[in-house]
């Protein structure tokens, strides 16, 4: 993976990590926030649909508490009679003052109003006044006002001062057969209150019914909105009102996971699953009496804004991702943009695809600038290093020619002042002035001013120099043929690359053969090379040497050459060697083409 791709895959991961986290987080405290918010709106709600039916309830006992603390209607229930005249009289002035609630009521709410009496002297009055046996067997009155044994005066003041209400659709009048057929039953809300006297007994109970529309009218809530609704649960948990129940219905027992979770609470809130969907349920304990009121709904309702908020934060989320994203890719693109120009130029100075003159220009004031400053720095001294190690190497292979020069020269100057030496002893003057001349033109071509060049001219000329030398001295024991094209004798070579062959091929092959040696040197051009050659027909090599063995067969002239022109033109240049016994030998010298001695100096 590239440096641009990891720089972007780094950055991405980093960005999208902290929008991620960051978006998650926000949006996690909004939720809650918007939660908590919704919540505690909804449980305002709530309240204010508890206090609304607990002031109605309030409102109805106040009205019947009137009634019960009415002294006079209490004696005149306790009150003994003996004769049905009495009754009649109390009943009329006194007893029916309780019933003139429903005459003056004007919402006509109030269904009835029944007084349950334990007084056996009164006589009942349809609808109106009723024995008390008639309520003994229900529910209400065996959990709040019956009693076994005898009562202290505390109890009679919690049962003056209890407030009991509920909702039911028992019918307490008696029904004859040839009556009228028993209508449905009607849910209505029944308010009790005991009518006790002097804190002693209970002469009466008083009973008021009200229309169940007159506590739970369609004002009060409104039907289902989206799951959102409200119900109520008595005494005796069981639903006694629900906001999805268009009329009045029928009682239904409170289901046993609100039991569970309501135990022993007075308000909260709680979370249920229902077919797949997680409701929210806030209750609430009546203040003044036994009922819980509930309100449920799915916790999407609540999360509705919570979820637009996460449409908008997923929106500037993946936006910022992407803008990040972009950025990091510009920046990573103009960072590595700059690293791959320096790694480049470093690649093609390796290749020595650009010279060590060239050097990169990255802008900017950072670290990769920095970088770029000390390569340039570095090319410079390399090449000041190269520039000074070049000049070394010349000074050294100039040197080391001039060594190898030195080697050659002696080496054979040394047999030709042998020869005349052995001539001088002999007499032969012409012989000796024709060699001394020869000689004279050797070493003036040799010397060449200090020059380690000479033309292909020269260089021929010196070789006929020390060619008729040779003859002088071995007479008619050799014969020298040149094959010398006229196209390269104006090319230049090192000088003396050919006399050490043709003294090999002279002193070798004449020393060791019968009768005449032929020595022939040609010269001739290939392509950008020049080819020049010593062949002898003398007794050749029993083994051809390598390169490296030419000290060792072939004497430190065939090496001098060979590494004067390889320290000159390179590896590809040099001395080859073919022989074959009792045939001959071949030397094949190979220089490039030289137009002129600046290539030497």
């Amino acid at each position: 993976m590239s440096l641009k791709s990891k720089m972007i895959l780094s950055y991405g991961l980093l960005i999208i990590f902290a929008v991620l986290s960051a978006g998650t987080f926000s949006y996690t405290k909004i939720e809650k926030y918007i939660f908590q918010q919704a919540t505690g709106s909804y449980a305002q709600t709530l309240e204010q649909f508890e206090l609304n039916i607990e002031d109605k309830l309030s409102t109805y006992y106040e009205l019947i508490n009137q009634i019960a603390n009415n002294k006079e209607i209490a004696l005149a229930l306790s009150h003994r009679y003996d004769s049905p005249a009495d009754f009649s009289y109390e009943f009329l002035h006194t007893i029916s003052q309780a019933y003139s609630i429903k005459e003056t009521d004007l919402t006509n709410n109030v269904l009835d109003l029944v007084i349950f009496k334990s007084n056996d002297t009164l006589p009942e009055v349809s609808g109106k006044l009723l024995e008390e046996q008639r309520i003994q067997d229900t529910w209400w009155y065996k959990k709040y006002i019956a009693w076994n044994g005898k009562r202290t005066v505390n109890d009679y003041i919690r049962l003056s001062q209890s407030k009991i209400w509920f909702i039911t659709d028992e019918e307490v009048q008696k029904r004859y057969p040839a009556g009228p057929e028993k209508p449905e039953p009607l849910m209505k809300l029944a308010v009790v209150k005991p009518i006790v006297l002097n804190f002693e007994s209970v002469v009466g109970i008083l009973v008021l019914y009200i229309r169940h529309q007159a506590l739970f009218g369609a004002d009060m809530v409104s039907g289902e909105q989206n799951g959102d609704h409200f119900f109520i649960s008595d005494q005796r948990n069981e639903v006694i009102f629900n906001s999805l129940d268009s009329g009045e219905g029928a009682r239904t027992a409170l289901d046993p996971n609100y039991l569970e979770q309501i135990q022993g609470r007075n308000s909260g809130s709680f979370t249920l699953s229902n077919d797949g969907e997680d409701r929210l349920v806030l209750f609430k304990r009546g203040e003044r009496s036994e009922w819980v009121y509930f309100r449920e709904m799915p916790k999407k309702n609540l999360l509705s804004n919570a979820n637009a908020v996460k449409q908008f934060t997923f929106v500037i989320a993946s936006v910022s991702i992407v803008i990040s994203i972009l950025i990091a890719i510009a920046i990573g693109s103009r960072l590595s943009r700059r690293i791959s120009i320096l790694s480049r130029t470093m690649e093609q100075v390796a290749d020595l695809s650009l010279s060590l003159d060239s050097h990169v220009v990255i802008d900017g004031k950072d670290e990769i600038n920095k970088l770029s400053q000390n390569y340039n720095r570095m090319i410079k001294r390399i090449r000041e290093l190269v520039e000074q190690l070049t000049v070394s190497q010349q000074i050294q292979k100039e040197a080391e020619m001039k060594a190898l020069q030195a080697q050659i020269n002696p080496h054979f100057l040394y047999n030709t002042l042998a020869t005349i030496n052995w001539m001088a002893l002999d007499g032969k003057n012409e012989k000796i002035i024709s060699m001394v001349e020869n000689l004279s033109v050797f070493y003036r071509l040799s010397l060449n001013s200090g020059r380690p060049y000479l033309s292909i001219a020269e260089e021929v000329r010196q070789v006929k120099a020390y060619t008729h030398i040779q003859m002088v001295r071995l007479e008619d024991e050799i014969r020298v043929n040149y094959e010398i094209q006229d196209d390269i004798l104006a090319f230049y070579t090192p000088k003396l690359i050919l006399q050490p062959f043709v003294e090999n091929a002279i002193l070798h092959g004449a020393g060791s053969k019968q009768g005449s040696i032929i020595v022939t040197i040609r010269g001739h051009r290939v392509q950008d090379a020049i080819v020049l050659e010593v062949e002898d027909d003398g007794v050749g090599m029993k083994e051809i040497p390598y390169p490296s063995q030419y000290v060792a067969m072939g004497g430190y002239g065939i090496r001098n050459v060979h590494e004067k022109i390889q320290l000159s033109y390179g590896s590809e240049y040099g001395v080859k060697i073919r022989s074959v016994p009792d045939e001959g030998t071949t030397v094949t010298i190979t220089i490039p083409v030289v137009t002129g001695p600046s290539r030497f100096s």
